[in-house]
């Protein structure tokens, strides 16, 4: 069977299942509790399966094994170790996390300090940061799609258009379904070529004497070549000791306090499955980290130079598809879409809850019934959709970093306010707005230094300290008793009621 016609029978196969896994979750969903976190009664396989399926995205595989190629190990401590830690600090608070009678993440300030107004700003600033974070699961897809069908590549964007909004369109229930698929498709054929990549190289000892002895241009498109021993240093190339080591503040804070992950322990039937759900993701975690990793080596030992410029995040599929081509391609490739997938229709879906529920919800004269919240959401999935499908028309050059900058927002503006309420009981909501406030010039000022290279550190690493900073200032100022008040100053009772904590209880009996 010819390349194409293989192709099209992997889409023709994909495709079916995606229908069906959209068409089943249609239904139901007729309140907000249901459609973003499906009643609390998620159970471990699927809470690990969209925990994991969130987790693996297109910067994981397109950007970190490009960068692996090009410049070898150094990436682990720019990416992946911050990615780690920030995932074990989330495991560590995962019980208290779960406590929170919240449907989202920006709601958890509205039963802490009964501000409405702080909720709507929240649920503004993950708009922002997911809009922008999702052009790289867009680019993702368009690029496999592109390269699989040779089709333009704004012609593959509104494919990805297509698919991402059809399975988000029927809420979590339906994310939570494709997760598991795709992580099931991942999973097989990672280890696929894994092996068979590692076998051609002669098996791991081989491939690292190798990989020690690689040098020369990675690309044409590269400026500066690769030195023996090079690819199995800790640091190098544009992944310096400073910049590496600073990006915990980025990546990891801003994984730490991700709505995208925090959503997850949301969702769990019970706090164990919460906290278990973390663990169990990080065990398979680093089984796809060490394929992955091994699977970028392995490609730079076989095809040590190519003669053509390529960018970052297309060397993985330049090489998949054409110097690496074999009958697994085309799954492999579609496993990608998959990850693609798993991760926008999460981030999408997140993009609804906020507009609808954290932003239109609370700010409505009279409210807005559950019917009308659901219904909203789902027009916030199209719309939010056609948003990103243009920008990513014109996408970021290199992903693995621009990543990292949107998530050093999220680390700055969220990180210090939501876990010193959930871990002190000193934070109160003058603390919050002085953190946003801090925060916000933090990123107006060092971003622009560190585009011009001015500091030498990732600007998160500044920022959540002076963020850090201005929430406990802006506490103690306020005093003692102002840890309950609401957006006007005044102390109000904690709208976390008995009911509710019952309900909590009986939830994970």
């Amino acid at each position: 069977m010819g390349k194409t016609a293989l192709y099209l029978a992997y889409f023709c196969i994909y495709s079916v299942i995606m229908l069906i896994i959209g068409k089943g979750s249609m239904h139901g969903s007729s309140t907000p509790r249901d459609y973003f976190i499906c009643e609390r009664k998620v159970s471990l396989p699927f809470c690990v399966a969209t925990f994991t399926g969130t987790w693996v995205s297109a910067i994981t595989i397109l950007s970190l094994t490009g960068s692996i190629y090009e410049e070898g190990l150094p990436v682990l401590f720019y990416a992946v170790i911050p990615w780690f830690l920030g995932a074990f600090l989330l495991a560590l608070t995962a019980r208290q996390l779960y406590s929170s009678a919240a449907i989202t993440v920006p709601e958890m300030f509205w039963l802490r300090y009964h501000s409405r107004a702080l909720q709507a700003v929240y649920g503004v600033v993950l708009i922002f940061v997911y809009i922008f974070y999702l052009v790289a699961q867009y680019k993702g897809f368009g690029l496999v799609a592109s390269a699989l069908f040779r089709i333009p590549y704004p012609a593959a964007v509104c494919m990805v258009y297509l698919f991402i909004t059809y399975t988000t369109i029927g809420g979590y229930r339906s994310v939570l379904r494709t997760d598991m698929f795709h992580l099931l498709l991942l999973s097989g054929s990672l280890l696929l070529v894994c092996g068979s990549f590692v076998a051609k190289a002669g098996g791991f000892s081989a491939l690292y004497r190798a990989a020690g002895q690689v040098q020369g241009f990675a690309h044409a498109g590269i400026t500066t070549p690769t030195s023996p021993g090079q690819l199995l240093q800790l640091f190098g190339g544009r992944y310096t000791p400073l910049i590496s080591l600073s990006m915990f503040w980025g990546w990891g804070l801003g994984l730490a306090s991700n709505p995208q992950y925090l959503v997850r322990i949301l969702s769990a039937k019970d706090s164990r499955t919460a906290r278990n759900t973390v663990l169990v993701s990080l065990a398979i975690l680093a089984a796809l980290y060490f394929a992955l990793i091994h699977i970028g080596l392995a490609m730079r030992v076989m095809i040590p130079s190519l003669p053509d410029a390529e960018t970052t995040d297309s060397i993985f599929i330049r090489l998949i598809n054409n110097e690496l081509y074999g009958p697994w391609s085309g799954f492999f490739l579609f496993s990608v879409i998959g990850a693609c997938v798993s991760t926008a229709n999460s981030q999408l879906l997140l993009i609804a809850s906020s507009l609808s529920y954290d932003v239109i919800r609370p700010l409505a004269p009279n409210g807005l019934p559950d019917k009308r919240v659901v219904a909203l959401a789902r027009r916030s999935v199209i719309g939010a959709g056609t948003i990103v499908m243009l920008l990513t028309l014109n996408p970021p050059h290199f992903t693995l970093s621009y990543g990292g900058d949107l998530w050093g927002v999220v680390a700055i503006l969220l990180f210090p306010s939501l876990y010193g309420s959930v871990l002190t009981g000193r934070v109160t909501l003058r603390g919050i707005w002085c953190s946003i406030a801090a925060g916000a010039l933090s990123i107006a000022v060092f971003y622009p230094l560190r585009a011009m290279g001015r500091i030498p550190v990732h600007p998160a690493l500044c920022g959540v300290l002076i963020s850090t900073a201005a929430l406990f200032f802006g506490s103690v100022t306020e005093g003692k008793d102002a840890g309950n008040v609401d957006s006007l100053g005044r102390s109000v009772a904690c709208p976390q009621t008995e009911d509710e904590n019952t309900r909590r209880e009986e939830d994970a009996e």
